[in-house]
């Protein structure tokens, strides 16, 4: 059983939030943490940094690494608006705070973000670093294992009385584990991922690269892209019918936004289980990588990898490009031609899309592997919720049967579409092995 034990600077120098407001300047040296509890947190913080929630924000970043420090080393006179904005985003010392507030403001979003990395599962035993509210201070909590001091010895007479508190005890324990027990079982989507979380080595993401067209010309591709204005008709530089010498092909620069969509939730997803993993273009991914570590695919026609894998399973894709059609078939109903979408090319602005997920024991690679794919990109945005949001795959759970964890899955999934963005997605289908 574990206590919380806080270490809170501001309960160690009796200063409560009034008397801050009273006397802001006032100063009272602060006790130190002991060398491991530093190094805790100090290691906490870079895991902190490192996560989704910060990666994007190096303002939050900064300000907290600087809050933090300063505050470990008891230096806390430093940690004042005006000093904060000198140190950190390099203000004049003469700055008007009130005209420029970036410390408040980034201090409360760093509150914000520590909210919610902390909400997050997998963080409720880490150490918590907390902003205090009204000061530019950090507090650290840690969760401890309290003491446990014997009892001391006890006249036989008394006996009964501890035999009868030590049953009272006893029933309290069982009961507290009984009501753990749900909060202990691994949820539908900790099953999902179990095999690849207990597979040696980081997880591979690859994702499809799409071949796309550059023009030659620079300055053509920038007016294109509205970085230079159009020049008047009739002038040498003058925007002009594209043709075919004027292109050249990339097959390995570039990444789909809405696969990227899918890739993000899949890592946010691995981050929380604290899996590592790398990302590959597919066409930088050999089947030597396959064959050596656990893999999600994303992406459908973009990436062959999926339709090679893949090819031999129930549910897969095909492609009857001449009639600009796509379709999941089901080859145990060869019969069904439900499931396609035509027109879609070359503006992908459908109202519905399909999309496959599954996770499979490849019998060609011998490792886990998921994959994520739909006919269009909607498709694949939602094939990604599905694997990363509990709801809609505790839809699916609800059908399969009881022993589906040890077994390798497929699920073909209806999305809506509404101005290009994907909804609900509904099972159609779903096979389990």
């Amino acid at each position: 059983m574990y206590s919380t034990y806080i270490f809170h600077f501001c309960d160690r120098i009796s200063l409560d939030r009034k008397a801050m407001s009273r006397q802001p300047e006032s100063q009272v040296p602060i006790p130190r943490l002991p060398p491991e509890k530093v190094a805790e947190v100090l290691a906490l913080l870079e895991r902190v940094l490192g996560s989704h929630l910060f990666r994007g924000s190096r303002r939050c970043q900064a300000l907290l690494r600087h809050i933090t420090e300063q505050t470990l080393a008891g230096d806390t006179s430093s940690l004042k608006e005006r000093t904060l904005g000198v140190a950190v985003f390099g203000r004049e010392p003469d700055y008007d705070t009130s005209e420029d507030p970036i410390v408040r403001a980034s201090a409360a979003e760093i509150r914000k973000k520590l909210a919610q990395y902390y909400q997050e599962p997998g963080h409720e035993s880490e150490v918590h670093i907390e902003i205090l509210s009204g000061s530019y201070i950090a507090a650290f909590h840690f969760i401890e294992e309290p003491v446990v001091v014997p009892p001391p010895p006890r006249r036989w007479w008394k006996w009964n009385r501890v035999a009868a508190a030590g049953a009272v005890v006893v029933a309290i324990l069982i009961v507290s584990a009984v009501l753990a027990l749900p909060r202990l079982r691994p949820s539908d989507l900790d099953l999902l991922w179990g095999p690849l979380l207990k597979s040696s080595g980081p997880v591979l993401i690859c994702v499809g690269q799409p071949a796309v067209y550059n023009l030659r010309s620079a300055e053509a591709q920038d007016e294109i892209q509205g970085l230079i204005a159009q020049k008047p008709p009739g002038t040498p530089a003058a925007h002009r019918p594209i043709r075919e010498e004027d292109l050249i092909i990339l097959r390995d620069r570039y990444v789909a936004l809405d696969d990227a969509f899918c890739m993000v939730r899949i890592a946010s997803l691995l981050e929380r289980y604290h899996k590592p993993f790398t990302v590959r273009g597919e066409r930088s991914t050999s089947f030597a990588d396959l064959r050596d570590t656990p893999v999600v695919l994303i992406g459908a026609w973009d990436n062959p990898w999926t339709i090679r894998i893949a090819g031999q399973l129930r549910f897969t894709f095909i492609k009857d490009a001449v009639h600009d059609t796509g379709m999941v078939r089901d080859r145990q109903h060869p019969e069904n031609t439900d499931w396609k979408l035509t027109g879609a090319w070359p503006n992908w602005d459908v109202p519905f899309d399909y999309a496959i997920v599954t996770r499979i024991l490849d019998t060609t690679t011998d490792r886990p592997l998921v994959i994520a794919a739909g006919i269009t990109q909607s498709g694949t945005i939602a094939a990604g919720e599905f694997l990363s949001n509990p709801e809609y795959f505790g839809e699916a759970v609800r059908l399969f049967p009881r022993n589906w964890q040890k077994k390798n899955l497929q699920v073909v999934l209806r999305v809506p579409v509404e101005n290009r963005i994907s909804g609900h997605p509904r099972i159609l289908a779903w096979y389990v092995w």
